[in-house]
């Protein structure tokens, strides 16, 4: 593994076209807005479309095993709403606008109490490389956490 440091890729300039409600995220999860897309909390009726997001070819090759059906991404979800309450741990759900359905997600995990130090997770659609909905997606979760949650450092990790 080799382990990567990454910094806010905000462009100070789209400030303005992107926004989303503060709010005490632990209890009441934000919504984040962009010009394409938006991102929510994942909801236990996403499972369906997140496991095949996640278990196509294309994205399972670039992630950990997810798991391996919707049941158990539907567990996976439960268990991530019950660590955001917790104030460990939030996951996205990437729906572009007028969709209703995700087409990827976002999680970041405490790495410390306080949440000073987290690390991320992503996976979208492979449909949608190179569309710019990933960065898009990126921006309104790293202006997240660094603005509302107050972390310092987020870390990714990538497999070679």
């Amino acid at each position: 593994m080799t382990h990567i440091e990454l910094a806010s890729l905000a462009d100070d300039s789209s400030l303005d076209e992107r926004h989303h409600e503060v709010t005490d995220w632990r209890c009441d999860p934000p919504v984040l807005h962009g010009p394409r897309v938006v991102l929510r909390e994942v909801e236990v009726s996403d499972a369906k479309a997140l496991r095949g997001v996640l278990g196509s070819a294309e994205v399972s090759r670039f992630i950990s095993a997810p798991p391996s059906t919707s049941d158990g991404v539907a567990q996976f979800i439960t268990w991530a709403r019950r660590q955001r309450a917790a104030g460990r741990y939030i996951a996205f759900a990437v729906v572009p606008r007028g969709a209703d359905s995700p087409v990827g997600i976002f999680h970041v995990r405490a790495l410390e109490t306080g949440f000073r130090a987290a690390d991320w997770g992503f996976a979208l659609t492979s449909e949608l490389w190179g569309t710019g909905i990933f960065r898009e997606a990126a921006e309104l979760v790293l202006d997240f956490v660094f603005d509302v949650v107050g972390t310092d450092r987020v870390e990714g990790r990538v497999a070679r």
